[in-house]
């Protein structure tokens, strides 16, 4: 390996080594914090090519901020860069859901665990806040993005998901920042594009072993959940709830309320639900698999980001899907 390639990787690991224990807050100051440290700080990529990132992040299964952390650290040092930026960034928010999992089979429920994390909770409040400003700034920066971004918002409070809000977001942006991509396709245009599939599991099969299953239901949950870390909470419903795994709402409830006071991606959610199931060793099954489809889904988004940025309609569409994830 080249001093080059040491000395990036070298920042990948200052970078991703810091954001897993202080990335507090959800995908939202999640991604606020990576625009500040390496858009700002670092000068790793322009400020636009930053949010056409995490814009075709939101386009695949799967945590967009994890997916964005892990398409950095590719950008910054190859494959070796995704991997470390996959162990920092996913490690330290697995480690304390495992932990927690273990500690809340010991107390007898969430309730003692969260007694112990009140005063993570404020600070999360407003990290979130400092969070939306930065957003706003990057993915809000002209008048149509805004106005976007204002029908994304009204969508989702009337019901709108997530798939739902990111193609109106895509369709505006051409509409309105690259109409003359519409009249030119209507003239016999352009052909047409590949969406990444999604990996599609089957669920788990009665039998006697736990682990097997439970990574399949956790695979098939990350190949498919599309939106925020919100979105999680059917689909832990519809393969855990009244199955083989004998976990309850009320169990993924409490999983949930402790992820919103741990620092990484909410997906590490996986790791303490699976410690429910089949202790420490079901927790690191359950949070590897439901990572797993993003190790597939961030190259084809690389690939598609660097093919987008020499197509003006594409880019716009980005710029439309990013002002409605924001």
């Amino acid at each position: 390996m080249d001093a080059t390639r040491r000395a990036r990787l070298g920042e990948v690991a200052a970078v991703f080594g810091q954001l897993g224990w202080v990335a507090f807050g959800g995908p939202a100051s999640h991604v606020a914090l990576m625009e500040r440290e390496v858009v700002r700080r670092r000068r790793w990529l322009g400020a636009e090519e930053f949010g056409e990132l995490f814009a075709a992040c939101n386009l695949v299964p799967g945590p967009a901020s994890t997916q964005l952390a892990l398409l950095l650290g590719r950008r910054r040092a190859g494959w070796a860069g995704l991997g470390l930026a996959a162990l920092l960034f996913i490690g330290p928010a697995v480690l304390c859901m495992l932990a927690l999992g273990e500690l809340a089979l010991h107390l007898g429920g969430r309730r003692q665990v969260a007694a112990l994390l009140l005063g993570v909770d404020a600070a999360v409040v407003a990290i979130l806040v400092r969070a939306v400003v930065d957003l706003s700034r990057l993915g809000l920066r002209r008048g149509w993005t805004a106005l976007i971004g204002a029908a994304a918002c009204l969508a989702g409070t009337l019901g709108a998901g997530p798939v739902v809000v990111l193609a109106g977001g895509a369709a505006a942006g051409v509409l309105l920042l690259e109409p003359a991509a519409i009249s030119r396709t209507l003239r016999g245009g352009g052909g047409g594009g590949r969406a990444p599939a999604a990996l599609l599991v089957a669920g788990p099969t009665v039998g006697s072993g736990a682990l097997a299953p439970l990574a399949l239901a956790f695979l098939k949950i990350g190949a498919v959940a599309v939106g925020s870390g919100y979105v999680l909470l059917p689909l832990l419903h519809a393969e855990l709830v009244g199955s083989r795994f004998g976990l309850t709402d009320h169990q993924i409830a409490d999983a949930f309320g402790v992820s919103q006071a741990t620092p990484g991606p909410v997906f590490a959610t996986a790791a303490y639900l699976g410690v429910q199931v089949a202790g420490i060793p079901g927790g690191l099954v359950a949070a590897a698999a439901i990572f797993a489809p993003s190790l597939v889904y961030v190259p084809a988004v690389d690939a598609a980001a660097t093919a987008i940025r020499t197509r003006p309609a594409a880019r716009a569409a980005l710029t439309g899907v990013l002002a409605a994830a924001v």
